[in-house]
């Protein structure tokens, strides 16, 4: 039987930081490390929406990258 152990997970917000001279978007992110693995999906979008209302820049999306070992 396989098992999977949660090592660790990251909170990456990414917000758009202006635009280049080909009008194309630029983006800046910022990395939260050290997540535990009890929060929701729900809780984290919360959060991650709370920390972006700080910004002067526009948030364009939140990601989760998660850590596991399987064995």
């Amino acid at each position: 039987m396989q098992k999977t152990n949660f090592l660790g997970a990251t909170l990456r917000l990414k917000y758009l930081a202006g635009h280049n001279e080909k009008n194309e978007p630029k983006f800046a992110i910022k990395t939260y490390r050290n997540l535990n693995g009890t929060h929701t999906t729900a809780a984290l979008v919360a959060v991650a929406k709370a920390i972006a209302s700080l910004s002067s820049q526009p948030l364009d999306s939140i990601m989760k990258q998660e850590t596991t070992e399987l064995s």
